[in-house]
């Protein structure tokens, strides 16, 4: 039992741990490819759609490390967030 406890929180921290370098790694990334594209040349408004496809990824992963899968429709959890987010962009 103990020993189930200790495998289930070892994977989640090393979950986390792929989720945190993520992170630093989209931050990182992208404050240097924000940082040329705004600096040099006309046409820059390209890297806007890379950081907002790269940030819907990070979301989905750090949903993902906790528990919840936005694929999955069964999933109370999801549910819950779906409602609150129609809640929040209904009239």
């Amino acid at each position: 039992m103990k020993e189930d406890i200790h495998k289930k929180n070892q994977d989640l921290l090393k979950k986390l741990d792929y989720f945190i370098i993520h992170v630093l790694l989209f931050m990182l990334f992208n404050a240097i490819l924000v940082h040329v594209a705004f600096s040099h040349g006309q046409n820059r408004w390209w890297v806007l759609l890379f950081v907002g496809l790269w940030a819907v990824a990070l979301i989905y992963h750090g949903l993902k490390v906790y528990g919840v899968d936005l694929l999955d429709h069964r999933n109370k959890k999801i549910n819950h967030l779906w409602s609150w987010v129609l809640k929040l962009t209904g009239p």
